[in-house]
């Protein structure tokens, strides 16, 4: 692993640049990315596909269509921490290596699974109410699974070792304003991509192939659209927690300093 050889630059970016970056990012790793995405994702979209047709029955009629998106929609909020991490876990090393191992994606996951579940799974559970789920994960700690998955602390501190929260409380600290206008500004975007998607795909269904999907056919495609803006904010986030870590941690001076150690342990052959 070479910390000064990083395959995205290490330096500040505003929030614009990095949605524009996460598209190159998905497109330049997009086989890997995509087995990520449906490694994790897969289950999490069957799942919802038959929560919603229990809940409306073997059928959604247009009536219902609205109800059955935001259902589907607040799920994939619920979700997405567990269903994108190993996303996260593929960027954190495909940043530093050239072909990341999938054990260690693995592993991580289950390594870092209990505080997945704890922190981000129990929160959204005991945050029912739409507003505060999405406020409170999503926009004043946009980062948390990125500190779960990539620091690795501890759940609780010890050993002079600073604890999740605490990290999580640190790299977030002062920034509330920032956030919450980037959180709105996502909000909006995900939901115009959401319709855009959703628009594209019936469109091509029925102007191509002359296809009407069922109420089946209607599910699917509506989960396959938004967790494609899920993963799609998944990588954009992961650049952004990047940028945050060099503008309040210098984290590009740290690096350089880290690869040098490096090279001075190395043996001398």
């Amino acid at each position: 692993m070479q910390l000064d050889r990083a395959r995205v630059a290490i330096c500040e970016r505003s929030w614009l640049d990095n949605l524009d970056l996460a598209l190159h990012v998905m497109r330049a790793h997009s086989g890997p990315l995509t087995a990520c995405a449906l490694a994790g994702i897969l289950p999490w979209a069957a799942l919802n596909v038959a929560l919603v047709a229990r809940l409306y029955g073997m059928q959604i009629s247009d009536d219902k269509s609205s109800n059955a998106f935001m259902v589907a929609l607040l799920l994939v909020m619920l979700e997405a921490p567990l269903a994108t991490a190993p996303l996260t876990l593929f960027l954190g090393q495909a940043l530093f290596l050239e072909k990341p191992a999938p054990r260690q994606i693995v592993r991580g996951f289950w390594h870092c699974l209990p505080q997945l579940v704890v922190l981000q799974g129990l929160l959204r559970i005991v945050l029912v109410l739409p507003i505060l789920t999405w406020f409170i994960p999503y926009v004043l700690w946009p980062f948390l699974s990125e500190v779960i998955l990539l620091e690795r602390n501890p759940l609780i501190g010890r050993r002079g070792r600073m604890s999740t929260l605490k990290r999580n409380a640190v790299l977030h600290r002062g920034n509330s304003g920032d956030f919450l206008g980037r959180g709105v500004g996502a909000a909006v975007l995900a939901l115009l991509l959401i319709g855009a998607l959703w628009v594209t795909q019936g469109m091509v269904l029925d102007w191509l192939f002359g296809f009407q999907a069922g109420w089946i056919g209607r599910l699917v495609a509506m989960q396959c659209v938004i967790w494609l803006v899920a993963a799609y904010f998944t990588v954009a986030r992961f650049l952004c927690y990047l940028d945050q870590r060099i503008r309040i941690e210098g984290w590009e001076v740290e690096l350089f300093f880290r690869a040098q150690r490096q090279r001075l342990e190395r043996p001398i052959a």
